[in-house]
């Protein structure tokens, strides 16, 4: 039976056991720990000395700073993330979260403080080398705050944040695609004028591949045999300590990018062509390293001129083959997959645009169906 304003009782097995609070998870729900001990004096002693070292801990730890808070969370949370992706959270971690609030405890910064950091990001208040930040960019620190404080509830070095940080709704722009006519188009030019970047554009007009992982591309990854390429690896630029730009290899953006994408016959003679041609372990380079994005993205744009087809940049090639694919009767799962998406949605809300003609096409596709029930019914 427990002492009556204690949490101390007597077991059934003759031990006394004590239960103290030592903090509360992410619910607000409270976390408790028992110390035991053979009488109820020695219980309650040990009792005391848990509760001085708790309380003492919790001085301590309310006096972080924020500072320590995201050093600590992007060092713990390292091994989650891509080279890419790490050193992307440390640069807005130290550019524009910790001049800001660094020196802050993170025991006295409301939510509301931190939504109005983020909300200046946004205004003339967040400006950057004269360039406001973008809601990409400030949904990104968004998230960073908000994980690195889930963390400091989880290691019990604040109190579980009942309000929602504040995430800019990101606006998804129309990508521009190429009609059929310009799809055809670019794809005749390209068999024609055959080269390393030109295989390049008809390997994202056939599969959807995004430019980094058409950079890192392998002749080992064909399969001609079996008609599949292998995605393993994408190109990326990160930023060093001197914030000097370099290209790296890694694995791609997610699990699911790490794909086999089946090969269109005509896509695979043109792969052969080539492969006859080439010096180099990659696809789309003419040297022993890979090609950049960047630069191959810059002789893509001289193809499209070459050809005479509308100037857009190289990712709409992938929304164009996503478009493609739904218009020629493609189910989503099959093409989301091809895409190396985590799901359905995702493909049809990003990269799925319906052009004119579908819609033309679908909307007399209904008129017959309540043409033929109308005379049906007659």
């Amino acid at each position: 039976m427990s002492r009556k304003g204690e949490n101390i009782r007597k077991r059934k097995d003759g031990r006394w056991e004590a239960r103290y609070i030592t903090g509360r998870n992410s619910c607000g729900k409270a976390v408790y720990r028992s110390v035991y001990g053979k009488s109820y004096t020695e219980t309650k002693e040990k009792l005391k000395l848990e509760q001085f070292k708790s309380k003492t801990k919790t001085q301590l730890i309310s006096q972080i700073s924020y500072k320590e808070l995201l050093n600590e969370w992007l060092q713990n949370s390292r091994i989650r993330y891509k080279q890419s992706t790490y050193v992307k959270y440390q640069y807005l971690i130290e550019r524009h979260l910790i001049p800001v609030i660094g020196d802050k405890e993170v025991s006295s910064l409301s939510v509301t403080e931190i939504n109005t950091l983020l909300g200046d990001k946004l205004k003339n208040g967040g400006l950057t080398n004269g360039k406001a930040l973008s809601p990409s960019y400030v949904r990104t620190m968004a998230l960073i705050m908000k994980s690195a404080l889930n963390y400091a509830v989880l290691e019990e070095f604040c109190c579980p944040v009942k309000s929602e940080i504040y995430k800019p709704v990101i606006k998804q722009s129309r990508v521009p695609i190429l009609s059929h006519t310009e799809f055809c188009h670019l794809s005749a030019y390209c068999h024609e004028h055959l080269n390393f970047t030109s295989i390049g554009i008809l390997i994202a007009l056939n599969t959807g591949l995004r430019v980094g992982e058409i950079c890192a591309l392998r002749w080992k990854d064909i399969d001609i045999d079996s008609h599949l390429l292998h995605v393993n690896n994408t190109v990326s630029r990160i930023k060093n300590d001197r914030e000097k730009c370099k290209w790296i290899m890694e694995t791609p953006k997610t699990a699911s990018s790490l794909r086999d994408v089946p090969l269109s016959k005509s896509l695979t003679k043109d792969l052969l062509r080539m492969c006859g041609c080439s010096n180099s372990d990659y696809i789309v380079s003419e040297q022993e390293t890979f090609i950049n994005p960047r630069t191959f993205e810059y002789r893509y744009h001289k193809i499209l001129c070459a050809s005479q087809v509308t100037d857009i940049n190289f990712h709409a090639l992938r929304h164009t083959f996503a478009t493609r694919c739904i218009e020629g009767g493609m189910d989503v799962k099959t093409l989301s997959e091809i895409l190396g998406h985590s799901s359905a949605s995702i493909t049809l809300n990003t990269y799925v645009h319906s052009s004119m003609e579908l819609k033309k096409n679908q909307m007399e596709k209904v008129e017959n169906f309540f043409n033929r029930g109308q005379n049906q019914g007659q």
